[in-house]
């Protein structure tokens, strides 16, 4: 279904009476095929998560193989108990038994969006409702990171911008004394600035003549079906030729932006680690912040806000420094320095027999790195 324009998965489901893991394990077979996609899980679960703060009986705990193929659930798909989110320590039981039973599981992404969550009164079951109230549509926008059309390489224009930006790049920025590593990093922002300029420009330009051809292509069809051509019926299909490759254009850019859907409908080994990667990219979202005040943000809004002052608080000078007392300071401390050969020893270039000597005095067996 659709959560306002988001697509969303909602589950709404019963869990036998007295346990069963191979119910919850059947459960996450078939949400495996919806990834990516946002869940909202409706249950009575016939069973606690939290096995000190769902029940009241005060009896030994032990978990069972239930709970624990529902935590399974809850982990493989990044699921919270909302309820419990916004209400960490509160116990609050809504069946006969006094145990929690009954949850809403909510992916983390939906968390943000989340303005409350309550148990209502029981009135004729023995259960009793629970509610939470999400907006729908307020969640913060993700950065997106930049990635290079690569379609655009085979554009004669795109290579004659390349050499022109490369060129014009070293006429202003000689290599001579000039770190290779900094030119390098400096041209690729260049170019990247170019590249985009382009695309924006480029993209413009497709979604106007998209416009125009779906206009003309509409007009032809009309005027076809009045008075037959075969002019206007080649003409026609020159329009629809035209349309249809700016079309293909656009997909094979959106196809390499998304190209992790054809793992998770690959073979079983790419199918896996793509589920993986996805798995722990949802798991680094941040759903729950504690201000200063003791106080449980959950909303997108309130927690950015949060590390937004925490961030400015901790890089906020405490009292003004005078410029007099730090030069003083710097007096008067011995700092150590090179000297003008060695500092010309060290900016001068690796040689290739450096690297050579560098490699055979490397232990057998041992890769370069870190470790």
């Amino acid at each position: 279904g659709k959560l306002w324009p988001r697509k969303c998965c909602f589950v709404n489901i019963y869990a036998p009476v007295g346990g069963d893991p191979s119910f919850f394990h059947r459960l996450i077979s078939k949400l495996q095929q919806f990834p990516n996609t946002p869940m909202i899980v409706g249950e009575d679960f016939n069973e606690v998560l939290d096995l000190q703060l769902d029940r009241s009986l005060k009896t030994k705990l032990h978990v069972s193989g239930t709970n624990k193929a529902i935590h399974s659930l809850i982990s493989d798909f990044n699921l919270v108990d909302i309820w419990r989110v916004v209400n960490p320590t509160t116990r609050d039981h809504r069946h006969n038994s006094y145990s929690r039973l009954d949850y809403f599981l909510i992916s983390r992404s939906l968390v943000g969006d989340t303005f409350a969550t309550n148990i209502e009164v029981r009135s004729i079951s023995d259960h009793a409702p629970i509610i939470f109230t999400h907006s729908g549509i307020i969640e913060l926008e993700t950065s997106k990171s930049w990635r290079l059309n690569v379609s655009l390489l085979h554009l004669p224009e795109v290579q004659l911008l390349i050499k022109e930006t490369i060129a014009v790049f070293f006429i202003c920025n000689p290599r001579e004394n000039s770190d290779m590593g900094l030119l390098w990093d400096t041209l690729k922002a260049v170019l990247r600035g170019r590249l985009i300029s382009f695309a924006t420009n480029r993209k413009r330009a497709c979604q106007k003549r998209t416009v125009e051809l779906e206009q003309e292509i509409k007009d032809k069809e009309l005027a076809l079906k009045l008075n037959f051509s075969l002019e206007s019926y080649h003409a026609l299909q020159f329009l629809k030729y035209e349309y249809n490759k700016i079309i293909s254009q656009s997909v094979e850019f959106a196809l390499f932006r998304v190209s992790q859907s054809y793992f998770e409908a690959g073979e079983k080994a790419s199918k896996l680690l793509a589920y993986r990667l996805h798995k722990l990219t949802s798991s680094k979202t941040i759903h729950l912040n504690k201000s200063d005040s003791n106080k449980f943000l959950v909303t997108n809004k309130d927690i950015n806000s949060a590390f937004k002052q925490f961030y400015s608080k901790l890089y906020t000078t405490e009292s003004m420094v005078k410029i007099i007392e730090v030069n003083d300071y710097l007096a008067r401390v011995n700092l150590p320095s090179l000297n003008p050969k060695d500092r010309d020893l060290l900016e001068t270039p690796i040689s290739i027999p450096e690297i050579k000597k560098a490699i055979e005095s490397i232990k057998s067996g041992k890769a370069p790195g870190p470790g």
